[in-house]
């Protein structure tokens, strides 16, 4: 016996038709023994042409969002051996099934990962995470994989993403009127951050290019505290955090340091963190991703991690650090709250962006 129920998510995930957690009772084959419970999470992938907000997509981008948006790579890194060449410190759920529902949908059947009942994201957890991202990006053997389950370059990947989202979202809310007008972002955003943002916007297509030359290394493309599951905490002074790595869906190459923007910004595009935090935060995970780097053979200095660093966190925080579904709610002490926090952040992307200039 066995029943389902569905799991939250993030409405503007496009590539994920449903999440489930299936709980029951089953015989193991072969075995005299009765029946024993299990839990999965069933995982529905899908084509972005069947997302329930397509309609928001202009019907002229549609097929080359089909085309060009990487949907099936979360299956392709599911099904291939990088979950065997991982660095310590993290691994993929085990993975029990991967169903071809039709060509534009498939299920995948995986783990019911539970974390460590005292898990919590401190500074030694940051740093702890930064390094075993450091040492995903050095590795030649995770490197030898990429070719092979990498649904898009690096270079396509990002100007796909300013093309579209960037251009049409993002950039013209950053260079109007009415976005700053809204009482929870007025009220936090300074002349400064304004015309700072703005400049940013304008310069978006130009940071690409250089973000195009640096070189390329292994990233998971969503690093943030939400896909990293805390498996274990360290009983002693040396010992690291250990990690189940979720939500492979961005997988592919990017510049070094790549991967330090998402694990920076997760808890504050969400609320958990203020914004003003990373200061704090990022010089430490920033050696210790570098350490992970050097960790794994990966001979590139700190200034050149650091720029890449910042300027994927520019192109990907920065500019949508403003732009948030909450603004659709009524004002209130949260919501305004919220949005310090990600203004916050935005401000910390600018400083460190002119930092690395």
């Amino acid at each position: 016996m066995a029943g389902a129920s569905a799991i939250e998510m993030p409405v503007l995930n496009m590539t994920t038709g449903g999440l489930w957690r299936v709980r029951g009772t089953a015989s193991l084959a072969g075995s005299a023994e009765p029946q024993v419970p299990f839990s999965a999470v069933v995982k529905l992938v899908q084509s972005p042409l069947l997302w329930q907000h397509i309609d928001q997509v202009p019907p002229h981008m549609r097929e080359e969002l089909a085309l060009r948006y990487p949907w099936r790579t979360e299956v392709q890194v599911y099904a291939s051996d990088l979950g065997q060449v991982l660095p310590p410190g993290g691994r993929l759920p085990e993975i029990y099934r991967i169903i071809e529902v039709d060509p534009q949908r498939t299920a995948i059947w995986m783990e019911d990962v539970q974390e460590h009942p005292a898990a919590t994201w401190s500074d030694a957890t940051f740093t702890h995470a930064a390094y075993w991202l450091g040492c995903l990006a050095g590795s030649r053997a995770v490197a030898g994989l990429g070719p092979q389950i990498s649904a898009a370059r690096d270079a396509d990947r990002l100007r796909f993403y300013l093309d579209g989202v960037g251009r049409n979202v993002f950039i013209p809310g950053i260079e109007g009127d009415d976005l700053w007008q809204v009482p929870a972002v007025a009220c936090a955003a300074t002349p400064g951050l304004i015309s700072g943002l703005r400049a940013l916007a304008g310069r978006a297509y130009e940071l690409a290019d250089e973000i195009v030359l640096l070189p390329t290394f292994p990233a998971h493309g969503d690093a943030s505290p939400q896909n990293l599951l805390i498996e274990n905490i360290p009983t002693g002074p040396d010992g690291r955090t250990g990690f189940v790595v979720i939500d492979w869906g961005m997988y592919g190459g990017a510049c070094a340091g790549f991967d330090l923007g998402q694990l920076l910004s997760g808890w504050v595009n969400e609320g958990a963190m203020r914004g003003r935090d990373l200061y704090r935060l990022e010089p430490l995970c920033l050696t210790a991703y570098c350490d992970g780097l050097a960790e794994s053979g990966a001979a590139i200095a700190e200034s050149v991690v650091r720029r890449g660093h910042a300027l994927s966190m520019a192109l990907f925080t920065g500019l949508s650090a403003v732009a948030s579904q909450r603004l659709g709610e009524a004002d209130s002490d949260s919501l305004r709250d919220f949005m310090a926090g990600r203004l916050e952040m935005a401000q910390f992307v600018l400083d460190l962006l002119a930092e690395t200039h």
